[in-house]
């Protein structure tokens, strides 16, 4: 039982972890992509050396899958705190594109 649990929290921090990175990557601040990276990198390991130590049996399928997915869900949410707190936007590092509006349509209105 103390085996399922201990999954359990691991692959919802691993989840939590990987949802933060994923979101990471296509925003504007490198330091948290790379904070993020070092997080689910570091996670990922642990969860997989517990699941090695428990000798990866069947009955850890559970708790791993549903940590996991709570862990996507929750995950998704702290991001976009995060993102908001410290002002990362999506596509922060394209430059505006100015739209030029056709002569055409500006002589017929």
């Amino acid at each position: 039982m103390k085996q399922m649990l201990i999954i359990l929290l691991l692959a919802f921090a691993q989840n939590i972890s990987f949802s933060i990175v994923s979101r990471s990557r296509n925003r504007s601040s490198f330091t948290y992509h790379m904070i993020a990276s070092v997080f689910s990198n570091g996670i990922w390991f642990l969860t997989f050396r517990q699941l090695v130590l428990g000798e990866m049996n069947w009955l850890l399928f559970v708790p791993y899958t549903v940590g996991t997915v709570l862990g996507s869900l929750s995950g998704a949410k702290l991001s976009m705190w995060i993102e908001a707190k410290i002002g990362a936007v999506s596509d922060g590092h394209i430059p505006m594109i100015r739209t030029r509006v056709p002569e055409s349509t500006v002589a017929e209105q």
